[in-house]
């Protein structure tokens, strides 16, 4: 293949991604008033994409990035009066309801059947009301670990925690074949309820939250340790990582004999408990291995590996989402307090945080952001990397 033919089939491919976000974005209702607005809602977001991508994603950086960037922007996006402004895009984003971007990114994910599912909160600290102290945007995602991006969010209500907001994120997802993995927070026999009548698995964390179950689960294995000779029904492996001067040591004990435990029933389905314990020493000479034990009820059968890929796999919305929009999107630093601004703003960061991952290039995503703020045709390159084939 000659030069010219492969870059225009690489031109073509990004005017094809470009093309399907716009349209995804063109379906969303405006609620602008009619006849007094300039800039069409697709293509205000288009910007606000592209400067996102850009390492600009404040409101008064947007406006700056798309005056210095017009003639790119007018390569793909019809721009009749211009930019828009700082606070065109601060309106846009106080009108738009999360819920519209959040659609995209399930559109993005496509079938869960068969997909890790890992739930955890994040509150934006940047959004702290100095009169109560309290967090006004805490945001409950739904991870799929295998494609690092959300299929649901929601944020939990004014004076209340992530209980109440996890029933209606689970509502909002197509769980049926799922396996959904949970810390004690969600470890409620309704929502275990939940997931189960929607046909998908869990993997729930236990602590004393429920002291009754935590005590019968807890008990059962310090039994089987006094006995000295583990039970025929327990079936454990172990895992050893040495890293950064870390040392660890994970023991996986599973059972799926559950006679000991009478009240297992409060829970739909349960398979299987599980017990991990860790030691870990974290590299000076003099210190010792530190114990922690933890345990997990499940709808899984009692394979000790496959549960401790999910137990482990269930962190990978910190490291891949939660501390990445911190350390690299400067979240908690963001000073927007209207939540659903605050909200779509942080929707917009994984919808960008998504396309760089996609980008095959090497570099950091802090540099391939300060690059595409630099270089037009590698931010061409990286817009190359939208999925443009929703919902597949």
């Amino acid at each position: 293949m000659n030069p010219e033919s492969f870059l225009t089939s690489s031109e073509n491919h990004t005017a094809q991604a470009l093309e399907s976000l716009r349209q995804r974005f063109a379906q969303i209702p405006d609620q602008r008033q009619p006849g007094r607005t300039w800039h069409r809602l697709d293509v205000v977001l288009m910007i606000a994409v592209c400067s996102m991508l850009s390492d600009n994603g404040a409101f008064t950086e947007m406006e700056t990035f798309a005056r210095t960037q017009l003639p790119w922007l007018r390569t793909f996006l019809p721009l009749p009066h211009g930019v828009p402004s700082h606070d065109v895009f601060r309106n846009v984003f106080i009108m738009l309801k999360p819920a519209t971007l959040v659609g995209i990114l399930q559109d993005w994910c496509g079938e869960l059947f068969g997909r890790h599912i890992a739930v955890d909160g994040k509150a934006m600290r940047g959004t702290i009301d100095p009169t109560t102290g309290k967090y006004q945007v805490h945001v409950l995602r739904a991870w799929v670990t295998a494609l690092s991006l959300s299929a649901g969010q929601v944020t939990c209500a004014q004076k209340s925690n992530e209980i109440e907001a996890l029933p209606r994120l689970l509502d909002t997802l197509r769980l049926k074949g799922a396996i959904v993995t949970i810390d004690a927070m969600g470890t409620q026999s309704a929502i275990a309820e939940q997931i189960h009548d929607a046909e998908a698995h869990y993997v729930l964390a236990l602590k004393l939250n429920q002291k009754g179950a935590f005590k019968a689960v807890s008990g059962h294995f310090d039994e089987a340790d006094l006995a000295g000779t583990p039970p025929a029904h327990h079936h454990t492996i172990e895992t050893f990582e040495l890293s950064h001067g870390r040392y660890e040591r994970r023991e996986y004990t599973v059972t799926s004999a559950l006679d000991w435990f009478h009240k297992s029933w409060k829970w739909a389905g349960l398979k299987s408990v599980v017990r991990v314990r860790r030691w870990t020493h974290r590299g000076q000479e003099s210190a010792e291995l530190v114990l922690e034990t933890h345990y997990y009820l499940t709808t899984l059968p009692a394979d000790p590996a496959v549960l401790a890929g999910y137990i482990r796999g269930h962190w990978l919305i910190e490291n891949q989402c939660h501390h990445v929009l911190d350390v690299t999107y400067q979240e908690d630093h963001s000073q927007v307090r209207d939540d659903d601004a605050a909200h779509n703003l942080s929707i917009l960061r994984e919808m960008s945080l998504h396309v760089l991952k996609r980008h095959p290039g090497k570099g950091s995503l802090r540099s391939k952001r300060k690059r595409a703020a630099l270089d037009p045709a590698f931010r061409t390159e990286l817009l190359a990397s939208i999925p443009h084939t929703f919902g597949a």
